[in-house]
């Protein structure tokens, strides 16, 4: 036979339907023993089954597997673990930011200023509480240098070049790169009716990009950040410092704007 039970309700919507404005369900209260221990019974004499939920009054401190009040129900946990676990929302997050300027070389070992650079950041590591998909937001920027007026068919028009580079991103073995650039300006009217010397620089360029990585609670993770700026003619040195010219790029602190590094656990 089938049918349906209301409580408080003449027409069920379910195999059990409540109602009621002035009293709550309550469940059947239980000290669990640990996460991974079924602690109930199933009345049929088997294990007990997915979806088991009962209001835990055990406080076991064990990472991923902790146990506080409150309601918990029995899940599987692919591929082939049964464990209970929480209804509340699991959140861990954390936030990494850069902090410390950057000027930009390019990558031939001939010049001064070395490729690949590291991005310092104010830590650059992650402990995750839970076992599961973490989600990673990476952000970056880049702005170009001081182009070249004597590269210049005429200094009096307006010059614009791009510079350019690559970031890598390494977190957890997986490396991540993103190609990134900026243009500069340079328009000397100086000579002409009152004009003036204008240049731009540092005209940066925000990149953010998202990755996902599953995680283990319990491990830390590090993570490292560069720059790599790829030879740039056009500008002061090829995007070196040679001999006074200065065509380096930025990768610097703008007021609040940062490279940044953004972790969210996500799920299972």
């Amino acid at each position: 036979m089938l049918a349906q039970v209301g409580i408080g309700i003449n027409s069920p919507k379910g195999a059990l339907d409540l109602s009621s404005s002035t009293m709550g369900v309550v469940f059947p209260v239980v000290a669990l023993v640990n996460a991974n221990t079924e602690t109930v019974v199933n009345p049929n004499g088997t294990n007990i089954v997915p979806g088991t939920t009962v209001y835990n009054t055990t406080v076991l401190d064990d990472g991923a597997d902790s146990l506080y009040p409150g309601i918990f129900t029995w899940k599987l946990h692919p591929p082939a673990t049964y464990k209970w676990t929480s209804l509340r929302e699991r959140k861990d997050n954390a936030l990494f930011l850069q902090n410390a300027d950057v000027r930009t070389g390019s990558d031939d070992a001939t010049n001064p200023v070395a490729g690949k650079q590291t991005i310092p950041f104010d830590n650059n590591s992650f402990t995750p509480i839970y076992t599961g998909r973490y989600a990673l937001h990476l952000v970056v920027h880049y702005g170009g240098g001081n182009l070249d007026a004597s590269a210049m068919s005429s200094s009096q028009f307006v010059n614009f070049a791009k510079e350019e580079g690559e970031f890598e991103f390494i977190f957890n073995g997986n490396t991540y790169t993103v190609d990134i650039s900026s243009y500069s300006a340079y328009n000397d009217d100086s000579l002409f009716d009152g004009g003036s010397l204008r240049t731009s620089t540092n005209i940066f360029n925000q990149i953010g990009y998202d990755y996902v990585e599953v995680l283990t609670a319990g491990t830390t993770y590090t993570f490292s950040l560069t720059f790599n700026q790829a030879d740039a003619q056009g500008f002061e040195g090829d995007g070196d410092i040679v001999a006074g010219d200065d065509g380096t790029g930025y990768v610097t602190i703008n007021n609040s704007l940062k490279c940044y590094l953004e972790i969210n656990y996500v799920y299972e």
